[in-house]
């Protein structure tokens, strides 16, 4: 068993895992398409890397590389099979690929990519996605991210149809429980657990189905089918990036669906009296003490800024926010008086963390 994966979630992963395998018949035609990522030499500044696409072509031609495109961070890789008369019959199919190579570059920028394969079935067809990955390439030493647990949300504004999300991180692994609806609108709810190494995780998630009312006498353990895979992308303790897929029942392509989420305070005033309160200041160094601060005073600066500020110190916590997402967390936050300098560039409800140092609150 994985560390931070309950016995219950080890059973239904398992129980969904031999129902999938039940299902599938023996001479199944086409498989789902995966995306790996390999290190492959390192340089004093970027380590290079490779990426391997495998899986199942559903004929006996499968497509050769077309062409691979990257916009910023969006690495496109297009294959094709040239052929259009091909028997049918699964055949095992791999691309190995050097990005920076294939686009003659000298390496690529650090950070996470996220690579989507497309393949079309013929010389005229469309391409269709097959598969989608995050691959994170930063460098060692960036910087980690630590997911605020509780409640998220799909920043849709004043849209009420939001979809909700409650995030955990334990020891490593990172659950999540998706709240949304099926086709016919009845509510469903989705539970997946993956390791997190601090700034991507890819969650297979089991639609639950089965169990027991509340107050039902015998009650009855529930039971997972393999339903999403969800990947996160973290850009703060209180902001992430989604990619929703689903393979499509039809043929071997997937649908994909992208979320924005955000970690929203719960209480009415949404500025920056939701951070007033007890916290305490932590930093890395084997020899700091923490320092508790009470922040009880607030000062709106701007649609952009505002101020809290310890009275008893004089220390002052100046943040920095998008006057268009007034309820969302800053996205940054700077502590200064004294002796005392601190930049946080993940700022969440509970915790804010910079390089080295950590506000943690203790009370509203």
């Amino acid at each position: 068993m994985r560390p931070g994966v309950s016995p219950l979630l080890t059973r239904l992963i398992a129980s969904a895992a031999l129902a999938w395998a039940a299902c599938a018949p023996a001479g199944e035609e086409s498989g789902a398409f995966t995306i790996k990522d390999h290190e492959t030499a390192h340089n004093h500044i970027v380590p290079a890397w490779s990426l391997s696409i495998s899986g199942r072509w559903p004929t006996h031609c499968p497509p050769t590389l077309e062409n691979i495109a990257l916009d910023q961070h969006d690495l496109r890789i297009d294959a094709r099979s040239v052929l259009e008369l091909c028997e049918r019959g699964a055949t095992p199919f791999s691309i190995e690929l050097n990005p920076a190579l294939a686009l003659q570059r000298g390496a690529l920028a650090p950070g996470v990519y996220r690579v989507s394969f497309y393949a079309a079935d013929g010389a005229q067809s469309a391409s269709k996605l097959r598969a989608f990955s995050l691959v994170d390439r930063n460098l060692p030493n960036a910087p980690t991210i630590t997911p605020e647990t509780g409640f998220w949300w799909t920043s849709n504004g004043a849209d009420a149809n939001r979809t909700t999300l409650s995030l955990e991180l334990q020891d490593g692994q990172l659950s999540v429980a998706l709240l949304s609806y099926d086709d016919m609108g009845q509510a469903v709810w989705y539970f997946g657990a993956a390791p997190y190494a601090g700034h991507i995780a890819h969650l297979p998630l089991l639609r639950l189905a089965g169990g027991s009312a509340p107050f039902v006498q015998a009650s009855t353990a529930p039971h997972g089918d393999s339903a999403l895979t969800l990947d996160l992308e973290f850009s703060s303790a209180a902001h992430a990036s989604a990619w929703l897929t689903r393979p499509r029942e039809s043929d071997a392509t997937l649908q994909l669906q992208t979320l924005d989420l955000v970690r929203l305070p719960l209480a009415d005033s949404t500025d920056g009296h939701a951070w007033q309160g007890e916290w305490v200041l932590l930093a890395d160094a084997a020899d700091a003490a923490p320092t508790r601060l009470h922040f009880d005073q607030y000062r709106a600066a701007d649609a952009a800024h505002f101020e809290l500020v310890d009275s008893s110190t004089n220390l002052t916590l100046t943040c920095a926010r998008k006057p268009a997402q007034p309820d969302w967390p800053p996205v940054s936050c700077a502590l200064r008086g004294g002796n005392v300098s601190a930049e946080f560039a993940s700022v969440a409800l509970t915790r804010m963390d910079g390089t080295g140092v950590h506000l943690l609150r203790v009370s509203r």
